[in-house]
């Protein structure tokens, strides 16, 4: 049995000063202002796109700690922005995180199973959608 992770500002990430950035692809904008709000006390910059060639564009240029893609993904197929995105960087394609609609669809869960990266299905808890973010962001920083 491994011992839990701490969440949450337990991180430590006020103290160490660790600033995280987000990029978050949803059409609505809702859960990037969730990740903002609570995401203030530790530094996290969020940055949201609303479409898919958006946010392949600011993934060729920038680097993210973490990247958010609610889907279904406007404008294109979860497998096709998923393969962009591994052609662009794979490093990033490692630090995706998915918040789904629904599981009930057959074409996606197989989705999220072939893609093997973690997911929080709608309506998500702020807190567990920052817990996962930090997780997958610190994750990656260590390797």
């Amino acid at each position: 049995m491994e011992p839990d992770l701490p969440t949450g500002l337990d991180f430590g990430l006020e103290a160490a000063g660790i600033p995280l950035r987000v990029l978050v692809l949803e059409p609505m904008g809702h859960n990037a202002g969730l990740l903002e709000e609570i995401g203030a006390l530790t530094g996290m910059s969020v940055d949201l796109v609303r479409d898919t060639r958006g946010a392949l564009r600011r993934l060729e240029r920038d680097r993210f700690d973490a990247v958010v893609i609610e889907l279904p993904a406007p404008g294109m197929a979860p497998i096709d922005l998923f393969r962009a995105i591994v052609a662009i960087d794979i490093d990033q394609a490692c630090r995706v995180v998915f918040l789904v609609n629904d599981l009930s669809d057959p074409t996606t869960r197989k989705f999220l199973t072939d893609a093997g990266r973690p997911f929080l299905t709608m309506p998500v808890d702020p807190a567990e959608l920052y817990d996962l973010v930090v997780r997958v962001a610190l994750e990656e920083r260590e390797d």
